[in-house]
């Protein structure tokens, strides 16, 4: 048994014990019935026992605080599996029907970088169905910290649904660990040592930890930040396969305020924002495709909805801060192959958008693998791309004077497609071997490079997602991949060194962005942020639920380091 478990088995046994004081229970007993579903486990398999433990607590603070009558859970689980077994909308009412309960308790529990976070939703049988649930939310950083999280997320429904009031022993704590209890997300190559830049600059503050937004039910396939409606905050934009979702950000939530659907031709495999035409609003740019054309998108929200500035675009498309001209977008065109050399400028005028300058850029670097960065701080922009292996290389003058040996921001988001999915095609007929046969090869898109000044000594730094260095680059769609890790480069005068790593994240890591105050009108307790877009380990056996993703949020703090 392993110390978590211990943990658990420890709790359990003293909830029926009765060892925990109870808080004073509602002046009057609901009598309300409530079912708990088991919720879906996002962590490894060892961590199953968290699902059962997870259900008989809130089962015991509902029915003790909140007077609540829980059906059995073998009752719940005979219900489901007679509803088909999975946890959708449908699914969720069939099983408060079959149960009599008025209120059914769904989930899900997600472990990343040694904590854990639980997603709950409650639905109510008699609520209108456009507001029938309501969603909660809570975490814990160390395995101190569950029975808390689960006692304030017990108590936070209790509040809203049944009434209740709080106990003040049991107000809200803060879920951070103390810099003395807790250890940092953030570390070093040199983990005896302060964080140090080569310029002897700041150092990476170790006293705060990750937080995270609740889950979405999809998969994500980019993020990225923006000042949409021109207030000076960032708002947060989040792709799926056919639709883009913009949220206003309140801490830790992630509020809706409007999303752009594509249809099912166009599958979006980019999102970016950026203010082009200056107007304090930054548009969104949205690059998508069917298997052999793309269809991109631009929008910009007119105070009310969001309206095209261009749509189905035969460009695929990212705007770009170019050295010595500013932001613009550029673009690239399909053709016999699904993208064809050539990075252009592109102008947008009456609805439409126009090539212009082709920019100087090696013929195997796309418009998605690459940015520039001046990474000896000489004012002179080098290139660093990634190539077909996700190897990240710089280049400089046209030559490549470095590459990894490790694998940088891999993804299975591609452009162009098989024979079979393209019509009229004859696949027995196609000369092709995945990666290699030309006319049907697949374009990667990788998650994206960043190049950020977050530590303020004038010198850009690279951040990007490393890979498990299990990932093969022979056929990149067929991997799984489970975990990543963000990590922030220095060129060194050799090459691109490792100055920080966050802990490993459990999921895929699909797109991240830096929040930076350089480009806001910061608050009093804003800070540089890093925002990951992760899609959660689920579709297993542990897993009811389909595709699963949420944005981890880390906090770049920065402090001079101490005289050595």
């Amino acid at each position: 048994m392993n110390f978590r478990t211990k943990t658990w088995a420890l709790i359990l046994l003293v909830l029926l014990c009765g060892v925990f004081p109870a808080a004073a229970t509602t002046a009057e007993q609901t009598g309300k019935s409530v079912a708990v579903l088991p919720f879906s486990l996002n962590a490894p398999p060892e961590m199953q026992y968290l699902r059962e433990g997870l259900r008989d607590i809130l089962g015991s603070r509902l029915r003790v605080e909140a007077g609540a009558v829980m059906v059995a859970n073998s009752k719940v689980d005979e219900a489901l599996r007679a509803a088909g077994g999975s946890i959708d909308p449908a699914a969720v009412r069939e099983v408060a029907r079959r149960l009599g309960a008025d209120y059914l308790i769904h989930g899900s529990i997600t472990a990343l970088g040694g904590g854990i976070s639980i997603d709950a939703r409650v639905f109510s049988a008699a609520a209108p169905p456009e507001g029938a649930e309501q969603q909660f939310y809570a975490s814990a950083m160390t395995n101190d910290q569950i029975m808390q999280s689960v006692d304030s997320l017990a108590w936070d429904i209790i509040e809203r649904l049944f009434d209740g009031k709080r106990p003040a022993a049991m107000m809200p704590a803060q879920a951070a660990a103390s810099p003395a209890q807790g250890a940092s997300e953030f570390t070093t190559v040199h983990p005896d040592k302060t964080f140090m830049t080569t310029g002897g600059g700041y150092g990476l503050s170790s006293r705060r930890n990750f937080t995270k937004t609740r889950n979405f039910d999809m998969e994500i396939r980019g993020i990225d930040l923006g000042d949409i409606d021109g207030d000076g905050q960032p708002e947060v934009i989040i792709a799926e396969k056919t639709a883009v979702h913009v949220f206003k950000r309140d801490g830790t939530r992630l509020n809706l305020i409007g999303t752009i659907a594509m249809g099912n031709r166009y599958h979006v495999h980019s999102v970016n924002a950026a203010d082009l035409d200056g107007n304090g609003r930054a548009e969104i740019y949205i690059s998508a495709s069917d298997p052999s054309l793309p269809g991109s998108r631009g929008v910009e929200w007119d105070g009310k909805q969001f309206v095209d500035l261009f749509s189905e675009a035969r460009w695929y498309i990212r705007p770009i801060n170019i050295p010595g001209t500013g932001p613009v977008l550029v673009g690239q065109a399909a053709g016999p192959l699904p993208i064809v050399p050539g990075i252009y400028q592109l102008s947008l005028r009456d609805g439409k958008l126009s090539m212009q300058e082709q920019l100087p850029i090696p013929a195997k670097v796309n418009v998605f693998n690459f940015a520039y960065a001046d990474v000896d701080g000489d004012g002179q922009q080098d290139i660093v791309a990634l190539d077909d292996s996700f190897k990240l290389q710089l280049i400089r003058n046209g030559s490549v004077i470095w590459k990894s040996q490790e694998r940088f921001g891999g993804t299975k988001r591609y452009i162009g497609g098989d024979p079979d999915i393209r019509p009229g095609t004859n696949y027995s007929r196609a000369d092709i071997v995945d990666g290699v046969g030309e006319l049907y090869r697949h374009t990667y898109v990788p998650s994206r490079i960043l190049v950020t000044d977050v530590d303020r000594d004038g010198i850009d730094d690279i951040i990007v997602n490393r890979n498990p260095e299990t990932l093969t680059a022979v056929v990149p769609r067929m991997v799984r991949y489970t975990s990543g890790t963000m990590v922030g480069l220095r060129w060194n005068g050799l090459g691109l060194e490792e100055m920080w790593r966050t802990r490993k994240i459990d999921g895929y890591v699909v797109d991240y962005q830096v929040k930076s105050l350089a480009a806001m009108k910061p608050k009093a307790d804003d800070m540089d942020e890093l925002f990951i877009g992760v899609v959660l380990n689920t579709g297993t056996l542990e897993s009811l639920t389909g595709n699963q993703s949420t944005v981890v949020i880390y906090p770049f703090e920065f402090e001079e380091p101490e005289s050595r």
